[in-house]
């Protein structure tokens, strides 16, 4: 399994501590998708927080903060993202320099097995479908809340027997699990890195938690099994997107590539 460490990032200081970034404060029109969740929310308030323009797509305003809805600099779209026609779709999507998914299933029974069975996949797909029909001048940044539990096909990434059985049984039992991996390859497979307008980033997170904003860790590989996982704060993974979106060298550091992120 390849491991590169490149470093730790801490965000008291900005800078990763074994190899300094130039800091590139690149302001531009966000789309998020996923932003009434735990990560998304997240994202969205320091997004609007560093004075970016951001449009969310939520299908219920209601659970957006009264910051959010009432902040001039951003646009709230009240829809289902798979309900938007194609064209909608383009029109959301148009001079956005970043679309950001931070969708996920409801972790109960009917988020597990009721529809939409590939919420992620599908979007991830549309999404970028859209993105290609505007053909921008300049590559749009398409970055994919992922998860660990994910493989980068491209590295080869191998597990202990045990993990891989498990895995198994979570790509054909577990309809969101099939959805994360299925994403991921559409972006690796489909998008691949020969497109004129889409650049992507599927971000890996290892064991979710909430807490605030705290130094992070950023891996080519998963470092950790699937039972001894780090914690990885939500508020750590928005700020890393955050990141993606305004600091040009990270952004080429990490294209078209699958980091995992765990706290420090």
């Amino acid at each position: 399994m390849a491991i590169f460490d490149l470093g730790r990032f801490d965000f008291n200081d900005r800078l990763f501590k074994n190899k300094s970034l130039g800091k590139a404060n690149v302001l531009t029109t966000t789309l998020v998708v996923g932003a009434t969740g735990m990560t998304g929310r997240s994202l969205v308030d320091q997004l609007l927080g560093n004075k970016h323009k951001v449009r969310v797509v939520v299908r219920s305003r209601h659970k957006l903060s009264a910051e959010v809805i009432d902040n001039p600099n951003a646009t709230v779209i009240e829809a289902s993202v798979l309900d938007l026609t194609d064209e909608e779709m383009a029109n959301h999507v148009k001079n956005c320099g970043v679309v950001i998914s931070c969708l996920g299933h409801v972790m109960d029974f009917k988020g597990m097995f009721g529809e939409p069975k590939k919420l992620c996949t599908d979007a991830t797909r549309r999404l970028c479908d859209a993105i290609e029909k505007n053909s921008p001048p300049e590559a749009t940044k398409f970055i994919l809340m992922n998860t660990v539990g994910v493989k980068n096909p491209e590295l080869g990434e191998k597990r202990a027997w045990f993990e891989r059985a498990l895995l198994f049984l979570l790509r054909h039992l577990l309809p969101p699990h099939r959805d994360n991996e299925t994403a991921a390859e559409y972006l690796y497979r489909n998008v691949g890195k020969g497109s004129k307008h889409v650049e992507w980033c599927s971000v890996r997170p290892d064991s979710l938690i909430d807490a605030e904003i705290s130094p992070y860790d950023i891996q080519e590989s998963p470092t950790t099994g699937i039972f001894t996982g780090r914690p990885t704060t939500r508020s750590n993974v928005a700020r890393f997107m955050a990141e993606l979106v305004e600091n040009a060298e990270l952004w080429n550091t990490w294209k078209f590539r699958m980091p995992v992120i765990m706290n420090s």
